[in-house]
């Protein structure tokens, strides 16, 4: 009798085995095959993507004007870009010293009423940290390296005192804001942006009238409402009291949107970046 000679043949993704049978004319043969390996996907994608953006208003100067409304957050500052340290920025995101957002989420103190709570970055000599504050714990700011480690601590505070059996896990640049285009665009266009080493650069391209129209009316777009100005501005004048590297400077003028002018006098906020980078 002859015996079994079994013969293999693998690659990267799959592997086949058969045997050789007896002369009796009989034969076995096993095979198998398995499925390909999953690698991650990488960011390839990022510099060939057209993303749709508002337009926003610029200065005399050229600079973005502040506070601007995008989507659900209020910019009130873009920093400034610190591209000479890869820490500070990855393929994908940049992350401005002094950049200052603000927006509302559930109280971590109050299960019934939701707060202003405000984001900024500062310089943490190797790596950006990141900082959140909500309006009814003025003092008690939150500070990670990363933007979703703060966020995450926030949002684990929240599902506790609301009993929400929920995940506490959370995406840093959505809470952030730098996962929206408009935003993403705005940091794009700060100096330095095009010698950050890691970066992609990003292509964007201005929303149709017809659709900026539809993000204004929704609130998502041009200037904040008056109400969220005057509570962002309590909530920014009761860090800064605790905060000794922010500077706050109010100034009165007439704010208005691409449909209407909002009555009265509507205060500009804007936040001054540490004074260790200030040009």
């Amino acid at each position: 009798m002859h015996q079994m000679r079994c013969s293999t043949i693998s690659s990267s993704n799959f592997s086949i085995s058969f045997g050789a049978g007896d002369n009796s004319g009989g034969s076995e043969t096993g095979f198998s095959q398995q499925q390909p390996v999953k690698r991650r996907k990488r960011h390839h994608d990022i510099g060939s993507k057209v993303r749709s953006v508002q337009p926003v208003p610029r200065d005399k100067d050229g600079n973005y004007e502040m506070p601007v409304q995008v989507g659900i957050l209020t910019v009130l500052n873009l920093g400034k870009i610190v591209w000479d340290q890869d820490s500070y920025h990855n393929e994908r995101y940049i992350w401005p010293v002094g950049y200052t957002v603000q927006r509302e989420y559930y109280s971590m103190k109050n299960p019934d009423q939701q707060v202003i709570y405000t984001c900024w970055i500062t310089d943490g000599g190797d790596a950006p940290l990141f900082h959140v504050e909500a309006e009814d714990m003025v003092g008690s700011p939150i500070a990670a390296p990363t933007a979703t480690g703060a966020w995450t601590t926030v949002l684990r505070a929240v599902n506790q005192i609301r009993q929400r059996d929920h995940s506490n896990s959370a995406s840093g640049p959505d809470y952030f804001g730098f996962s929206h285009p408009t935003i993403a665009k705005m940091i794009q266009d700060l100096p330095g942006a095009d010698r950050c080493r890691s970066y992609i650069m990003q292509h964007f391209v201005e929303m149709k009238d017809r659709h900026v129209r539809g993000v204004i009316k929704k609130g998502r777009g041009g200037r904040p409402s008056t109400d969220m100005l005057s509570r962002g501005q309590r909530a920014l004048m009761a860090s800064s009291s605790t905060l000794p590297h922010v500077e706050t400077k109010l100034v009165c003028e007439k704010t208005a949107s691409s449909q209407t002018e909002f009555a009265g006098t509507a205060k500009r906020i804007s936040v001054a970046t540490l004074t260790n980078n200030d040009e």
